[in-house]
């Protein structure tokens, strides 16, 4: 008897699938499914220094990934500054107050940053000459002897008076001891900034040096210009100290930031930076660099038995995409889920992590979806709400009257009477000297509606920034708010 030796098909268990971290910071397992974008080795090199997008858009994902690549180089050598838990009103009392504007706290910031570089460079023992690097330890320690970050820095400052103490030979004061037996002199940080910075130049340097800014976020608000005119500040100091050593050795600042707040910084400066700034704008075309369906194929082959061959179809053998359970004019679950997110990396994933909290076997389908839609629309809902609060106060009454409408599509005109039923909204827009239409755009500006034409068009400005907020259309509810409303499709 013959018998045909007949390999089995893999086996694809959607649920079995690592969808990652919610924060790409600290994700160890990020290099297993990192979708590298077409500009990530120039961001690597230098060539691009700020990296903008919404929230969710990957730009801590770009940074943790870059920190796993350079981190196990002898030659590479990084630090990280955040926002976070950031002591503001510090850099406030030390600003430059003979200047004005943004100026008055690039010194600060500049002087922030030229002591992250000067630990780093401490630390690589290869630099010389030896000498030169001893005094610049031996500075740090003096002044900054708990070498805890730039927080510490700015609190040392704030109780030395602006004064830090430096080698008397750095100013050129003639001495005869030896280094360490050196006199030490008090001078003004932005004097020991100048003086430190001449003493970089004359360095001997091999290695590259990365300091990255993320979480400038944190505590942000756009009515705020005081701490708009301190980003604005950092972005300038960052961009002057990179431009004052790049011709003696390779210091490579790279810079994450909101794209609503980028957006909402106004200066000449900015437009001159452009050459140097990646915006990430993710789409769901399958061949596009920023795809997000190749995103998630990267994420399920990581897990699942797929061939290197195949990876480019894992969304396809993980689930059952023609689902023929789907609602009508629905082309594919991967339509479905698309179609209620930002298309962003955080929302997408985030929704596939929920469908995995069902622990069921086999592919993905639709009715598990359909189970896993309430808890992301909360998700969805309060991720808006992270974003839309600092720029609009009244969100949340922003939101319930258009919850108690009950409609995913209406027009303009009841919204407005249901703004006009909350006292709070009325009187924000009489104190603030702002419409009803301002407040509709806020909420157009950061995806929770969107305008819907005559020929039944939908147009969101998470889509196209310049997308005009026109008044002439009705309004649409995004998909992604549908359960969270309590609103059944339309």
């Amino acid at each position: 008897m013959n018998y045909t030796n007949k390999r089995k098909a893999p086996y694809y268990n959607f649920w079995k699938v690592y969808f990652g971290e919610d924060e790409a910071k600290g994700d160890n397992k990020l290099p297993q499914y990192f979708l590298r974008i077409p500009e990530f080795d120039d961001i690597k090199s230098g060539k691009y220094r700020y990296i903008i997008g919404r929230k969710g858009t990957g730009k801590t994902a770009i940074i943790e990934q870059l920190i796993h690549e350079i981190e196990p180089k002898y030659n590479c050598f990084y630090r990280s500054m955040s926002l976070k838990n950031f002591p503001i009103q510090i850099v406030r009392n030390l600003k430059d107050k003979t200047l004005g504007g943004k100026a008055q706290f690039v010194p600060i910031w500049s002087f922030l940053i030229l002591m992250e570089l000067c630990k780093l460079i401490i630390e690589d023992q290869s630099n010389e000459p030896h000498e030169a690097v001893f005094e610049l330890s031996l500075f740090i320690k003096t002044n900054f002897p708990n070498s805890l970050g730039f927080t510490e820095t700015l609190r040392t400052l704030e109780s030395s008076e602006n004064k830090v103490s430096i080698l008397e030979k750095w100013l050129n004061i003639s001495s005869t001891n030896k280094v360490e037996n050196e006199t030490m002199v008090s001078v003004h940080y932005q004097k020991a900034f100048e003086i430190i910075l001449r003493l970089l130049k004359n360095l001997k340097v091999k290695s590259t040096y990365y300091i990255f800014f993320d979480e400038l976020d944190e505590g942000y608000t756009s009515g705020d210009p005081k701490l708009n005119l301190l980003l604005l500040a950092l972005i300038r100091s960052t961009e002057n100290c990179f431009i004052e050593l790049k011709n003696y050795f390779s210091f490579i600042p790279i810079l994450a930031l909101r794209s609503d707040i980028f957006n909402n910084l106004t200066d000449n400066d900015l437009n001159k930076l452009d050459d140097y700034i990646i915006h990430l704008k993710w789409t769901t075309e399958s061949k596009s660099p920023y795809s997000l369906y190749q995103l998630v194929n990267y994420r399920i082959a990581a897990s699942l038995p797929i061939k290197k061959n195949e990876i480019f179809n894992a969304w396809e053998l993980a689930t059952f995409n023609q689902d023929k359970y789907l609602p009508p004019n629905i082309k594919s679950l991967w339509d479905y889920m698309y179609n209620r997110t930002f298309e962003r990396p955080r929302d997408i994933v985030k929704f596939l992590k929920c469908c995995s909290k069902l622990n069921q076997k086999g592919k993905l389908n639709f009715k598990a979806v359909q189970l896993a839609e309430n808890e992301y629309s909360d998700w969805f809902y309060r991720e808006f709400r992270d974003e839309v609060q600092s720029h609009l106060p009244v969100w949340q009454e922003s939101t319930q009257a258009i919850m108690k409408l009950g409609r995913g599509v209406f027009q303009m005109e009841e919204l407005k009477k249901e703004f006009e039923k909350d006292i709070t909204l009325m009187n924000y827009m009489k104190n603030q000297n702002v419409n009803h239409e301002y407040i509709m755009e806020k909420l157009f500006d950061f995806g929770l509606i969107g305008t819907l034409s005559e020929s039944n068009k939908w147009f969101f400005r998470y889509k196209d920034y310049n997308l005009p907020f026109l008044t002439n259309q009705k309004i649409i509810l995004h998909f992604g708010f549908a359960r969270k409303f309590r609103i059944r499709p339309w």
